[in-house]
């Protein structure tokens, strides 16, 4: 008995050092030197696919950012999908093209870019680039990514960051370092460990020859991360192009912010056990190291989880500590030292613009938001696709 309990408790210590470590490697790897990458030449036609759900009174700037890098040859395509307000007016007002979708029972960004590509294989561009109807893009970016995309083959992936709204809770600086560890630290890790990153929900390139080939429609929630996979297993994974930037605002509304973590949180959980542990094994199988890289990348759970499951799996090897020893509970706290050292490095180097000692405070609050994202409002949030309100209150 006392052998079983052992075995368990040590499996449960070596299983969350598992995500750790990659977390650890990853921010670690973000330092290491970026690999030149030639700027590559620009596809004969690009279309740009924004998605949009009731974003009427959002989509101007980014139509202006998008129309302002466009070529003659390229298109500019809002799909308004199942719409009750003015975006259809707003986007051809902007000078968009706009396909109207209308399905109620199949909501989501998938279904609405799958309807684009489906609407462009009459006539495809060379290359297709995936943009938020809240995104602000900054100049170059998108025939940037295009050209680098379009002559290495693969989809490329601009640096997708959030930004805080005007008015906003201090909490909010910690919720976007918590991105930038995520999307820039780790991804710029990955990328220079591994030669790939993540999908990372707009700010995508990707030549039609792999665009074609993934199935969009799929009502996952976690449809970036999903696609990610897919690409990598068609040869042709994701590379980041740090020097490319996109950014969105979070929602300033309480109940919106919720919601949206919830997703993502939910999500990536989910990802761990449906996607990341079987892409594990497939790539083993085919010898693809990059999907075995991004395997890896998908079973580190969201930051502050990881640190929670820490907490408890020490708790859990105290508690059994006179009957199995120290040795699981040491381990535990060595893998929680490092956890803790890694998330200081990647504040120190990249961190304390947008999280200033001064607003460390926050992080309780913070984690008060955390507890509502695991409760009955975040979980029932998940279910169903549901668009984040940006305006329904400052905090």
């Amino acid at each position: 008995m006392t052998f079983m309990l052992s075995m368990f408790v040590w499996g449960v210590a070596l299983l969350i050092s598992i995500p750790v470590l990659v977390f650890c490697l990853e921010v670690l790897s973000s330092f290491f030197p970026a690999k030149e990458r030639r700027e590559g030449v620009a596809p004969a036609s690009v279309a740009i696919i924004v998605p949009a759900h009731n974003e009427g009174e959002h989509i101007k700037n980014t139509l202006a950012d998008i129309k302002a890098q466009l070529r003659a040859c390229d298109r500019l395509i809002v799909v308004a999908d199942n719409c009750s307000d003015n975006t259809f007016e707003i986007a051809v007002a902007c000078g968009a093209e706009v396909f109207v979708r209308t399905d109620p029972d199949r909501r989501g960004k998938g279904y609405a870019l799958q309807f684009a590509i489906d609407q462009l294989q009459a006539s495809p561009p060379e290359c297709v680039v995936f943009l938020d109807a809240d995104c602000r893009v900054e100049e170059g970016v998108l025939l940037k990514i295009a050209a680098i995309a379009h002559s290495e083959k693969r989809p490329a992936q601009a640096m997708y960051l959030m930004t805080p709204p005007e008015e906003f809770h201090p909490r909010t600086n910690v919720s976007v370092f918590a991105w930038m560890m995520m999307n820039k630290v780790r991804m710029t890790g990955l990328q220079r460990m591994a030669g790939v990153t993540r999908f990372t929900g707009a700010g995508l390139a990707a030549p039609w020859s792999v665009v074609s080939k993934l199935p969009f429609a799929t009502g996952d929630i976690t449809e970036d991360l999903v696609l990610t996979f897919k690409m990598t297993e068609l040869g042709a994974a994701p590379l980041l192009v740090s020097s490319a930037v996109v950014t969105s605002e979070f929602p300033a509304a309480d109940k919106a912010r919720v919601t949206q973590r919830a997703r993502w949180e939910h999500g990536s959980l989910g990802v761990i056990f449906h996607h990341g542990l079987p892409a594990m094994w497939r790539s083993l199988k085919q010898s693809n190291l990059k999907l075995l890289a991004l395997s890896f990348d998908a079973v580190v759970p969201p930051i502050i989880l990881l640190g929670a499951l820490l907490l408890v799996v020490a708790g859990l090897c105290l508690l059994f500590s006179m009957a199995v020893g120290v040795a699981p509970f040491v381990w535990v706290a060595g893998a929680a030292a490092i956890y803790i050292a890694s998330i200081l490095v990647g504040w120190l180097a990249y961190g304390r613009d947008v999280l200033p000692p001064s607003k460390l405070g926050s992080l309780g609050p913070f984690l008060f938001d955390k507890l509502k994202i695991y409760g009955d409002e975040g979980r029932a949030s998940t279910k169903v696709w549901t668009r984040t309100d940006r305006d329904d209150g400052a905090p």
